[in-house]
C-alpha cells in the first residue's frame, strides 16, 4: 500500500506542485490528501470540540484499497471506523446505515460527535484521467474502477440492465449515472471520466445531505460532514474538497462552514 504524502524536500514539494497544478484543471480546490486531514483533524479538535473520546468516524468511500492512507490517517486520530460506503464511493449504507452509526457514538462531558468522510475517487497518471498504477503491478490500472467500468458499457446497455442480487452495489450506481450518461459528450477540454465523478460527487452531496436532515432531530451532538474527490496517483493520494460543514454546531445550533 502507497503511503499518504508527507512533508519532503524542495524538489519533491515542486514536483507535488506541479501534479496539483495539473489536477486542478479538473478539481480546482485540489490538495495534498494528508495535508488536508491533518489540517482537518486539528481544526475539528481544537476548535470545535472533538476529540477522540467524544467522537465516532465514519466513512463513505470506494472500498478500494487505494484510498485507505488517508482513511488509516483519520482512524489513527479518531478510533474505529464505521464504513456506510461501498463501490464507487456511494453512500450505499443509506439511512439505515447512518441510522445504525448514530446510536454508536460515545459521549465524554455530556458531548458527543459524529465525523462522516465520504466521496467518489479517480485516478490519474501521465496526464490521464482515470488510470493509475499500482504497486506489484505491471500494466497501469483504472481508478475508480466501477466507475469506468459504467462509462465502457454506456447508457443503453445498463438502462436495459436487470438487477442482479449478487452486484447491487453496482447496479445502483449504474442507475444513478443512467442520467449522465444520457447527455454525455466526450467532446470539450475536461475528459468525461472527470465529468462523471464530479456528477457522482454532487449525487453524493445531495443524498448524504438528504440522510444528515433526517438524523439532525433525532441526534444530541455535532455531524461534521466532509465530503470530497479523492485523486489517486503514483505520488499518492490527493484530495479536492466539496462540502465542508458541521450541523448542531455546539455555539449557534445551526450549519457551520469549515471552508
Amino acid at each position: 500500500m502507497r503511503r499518504p504524502l508527507m512533508k519532503s524536500g524542495f524538489r519533491e514539494r515542486q514536483t507535488m506542485n506541479n501534479i496539483i497544478e495539473e489536477l486542478r484543471q479538473c478539481f480546482p480546490k485540489t490538495g495534498i490528501g494528508y495535508e488536508f486531514f491533518t489540517q482537518l483533524n486539528q481544526t475539528l479538535e481544537g476548535q470545535h470540540g472533538f476529540t477522540p473520546d467524544n467522537t465516532r468516524f465514519a466513512e463513505g468511500a470506494c472500498c478500494d484499497e487505494i484510498n485507505e492512507p488517508e482513511l488509516l490517517l483519520l482512524e489513527k486520530h479518531w478510533g474505529e471506523r464505521f464504513k456506510f460506503g461501498g463501490l464507487a464511493g456511494y453512500c450505499h449504507g443509506g439511512r439505515t446505515g447512518l441510522g445504525a452509526v448514530s446510536h454508536h457514538v460515545p459521549e465524554e462531558g455530556g458531548q458527543k460527535n459524529l465525523l462522516l468522510v465520504a466521496g467518489p475517487h479517480i485516478g490519474w497518471h501521465d496526464g490521464e484521467w482515470g488510470k493509475v498504477p499500482r504497486e506489484g503491478q505491471a500494466e497501469i490500472t483504472t481508478s475508480c474502477g466501477a466507475l469506468m467500468a459504467i462509462m465502457g458499457a454506456g447508457h443503453d446497455n445498463l438502462e436495459a440492465k436487470a438487477l442482479d442480487p449478487l452486484d447491487a452495489q453496482q447496479f445502483n450506481v449504474e442507475r444513478i449515472m443512467l442520467p449522465f450518461l444520457k447527455v454525455a459528450d466526450d467532446v470539450g477540454d475536461v475528459p468525461l471520466i472527470a465529468l462523471a465523478t464530479q456528477f457522482l460527487m454532487q449525487r453524493v452531496d445531495t443524498d448524504l445531505g438528504t440522510i444528515i436532515d433526517g438524523l439532525l432531530p433525532h441526534f444530541e451532538g455535532q455531524i461534521a460532514c466532509v465530503t470530497g474527490v479523492t485523486i489517486n496517483t503514483a505520488k499518492g493520494n490527493f484530495f479536492c474538497p466539496s462540502t465542508q460543514v458541521i450541523h448542531n454546531h455546539q455555539k449557534s445550533g445551526g450549519t457551520l462552514a469549515l471552508d
